[in-house]
């Protein structure tokens, strides 16, 4: 969704507390119906495209009349901007509910990826609305990373700078860094699943490659105790130098008679 340096700029604005205000419900506003409407336009949206797609056809699909949308929300842009805001907020307030568990670390970033999947798995229209047609708007774009995306973020960095001050994971690792391969690898995956037809077994194997990934974070465990530390004076393995490869030279034979020179009778 969100290529490095754009993101950290927004981080460093909502870090001043300066947020994108949201258009607020008109007066009288009827709470399921405003969900039907939100609710078919990921369907249209992710069926049609954004640029394809009919406020007609949406207000179609909700049960409403098509000046029922425009009550709602101001145009197309806005309705599409909206599903991302709220979809979002979803996905921030059941990971923040993972952040807030004691569970370690590893185990938290393991829940926040997989939720991460099954997220955009359980619906794929909404998949594709975040997959193909966010990345076709960079005005739409902008919008989603300046409201929410920076949030998502801050959670990865914020259990990875935990996993840091306990040790977990290594000192040198850089949570900024770390945030972009585990969200570019979820993002990823997310990517092939859609485009291969939503085979399962891509999610199943997300799994593996998230494993894969904490392993590279995680502190070196030396001999030692068992959380890798080596006990006060005892000291550890020494490092042996490698040495050089030997060169295995084939052995020659001895030389033919003709080759030595010899005459033959």
């Amino acid at each position: 969704m969100v290529r490095g340096d754009w993101a950290d700029q927004q981080l460093a604005e909502r870090e001043r507390g300066e947020e994108v205000p949201r258009e607020p419900s008109p007066p009288g506003a009827d709470p399921e119906k405003r969900q039907r409407i939100l609710d078919a336009a990921v369907y249209t949206f992710g069926r049609r495209g954004y640029h394809d797609a009919r406020i007609a056809e949406i207000a179609n699909g909700a049960r409403v009349a098509e000046g029922t949308v425009y009550l709602y929300f101001r145009n197309k842009e806005d309705l599409f901007g909206t599903v991302f805001d709220e979809k979002m907020d979803e996905l921030l307030t059941r990971g923040r509910a993972i952040v807030a568990s004691g569970a370690s670390a590893s185990e938290r970033l393991t829940s926040l990826v997989d939720l991460h999947l099954t997220f955009f798995a359980a619906d794929r229209d909404l998949a594709s609305l975040f997959q193909i047609e966010l990345r076709r708007s960079a005005r739409m774009l902008q919008r989603v990373i300046r409201s929410k995306l920076v949030d998502y973020f801050r959670l990865l960095g914020g259990v990875l700078k935990d996993g840091i001050a306990t040790g977990e994971f290594r000192p040198e690792l850089s949570p900024r860094l770390a945030v972009r391969v585990l969200f570019g690898t979820a993002d990823e995956i997310v990517s092939e699943w859609l485009f291969s037809g939503g085979d399962p077994a891509i999610l199943t194997d997300a799994q593996n490659v998230v494993g894969m990934l904490l392993a590279g974070f995680a502190a070196r465990k030396e001999q030692g105790e068992p959380d890798g530390r080596v006990p006060p004076g005892r000291q550890g393995p020494t490092p042996v130098a490698p040495s050089a490869p030997r060169i295995i030279r084939k052995k020659r034979g001895r030389p033919s008679s003709a080759r030595r020179g010899r005459k033959t009778k």
